[in-house]
């Protein structure tokens, strides 16, 4: 099953506020962490932006099996990281949740639906969601 232009639109806004989320995590932090996991999370956080924009770029073309499901765990998952964010984790759990982000936005990309879903569920899990 396709998304439609809506689908791939609002999966681009979800990375796009993912990355977000990983600069305001920086900002609240940076006074905690060194300056490699600073720099860690903020290319992280570009990726994030920069996936968001290749997203957006897919459009249509976009190709996995089950495109609600996958949005939805993915709305819950950027809950979850705006919740993570808000408690303040520990670095390396915000390192830990921002490469499995980088791990969905990669399998989109490349549009390979096993990929995209199994990287998700690891992440909820991750989450505990």
């Amino acid at each position: 099953m396709n998304p439609d232009t809506q689908q791939v639109f609002q999966l681009s806004d979800y990375f796009g506020s993912l990355a977000k989320f990983i600069g305001e995590y920086i900002d609240f932090n940076k006074g905690n962490m060194s300056a490699m996991e600073r720099n860690q999370l903020y290319d992280t956080e570009i990726d994030l932006a920069q996936m968001a924009g290749e997203i957006n770029m897919i459009g249509v073309d976009l190709v996995f099996n089950d495109v609600e499901e996958t949005l939805a765990q993915l709305e819950i998952i950027t809950e979850g990281v705006k919740l993570a964010v808000k408690k303040a984790l520990a670095v390396q759990h915000a390192i830990n949740i921002a490469s499995g982000l980088v791990k969905i936005g990669t399998a989109i990309i490349s549009k390979d639906p096993r990929a995209i879903v199994q990287s998700t569920i690891n992440l909820g899990k991750s989450l505990k969601l």
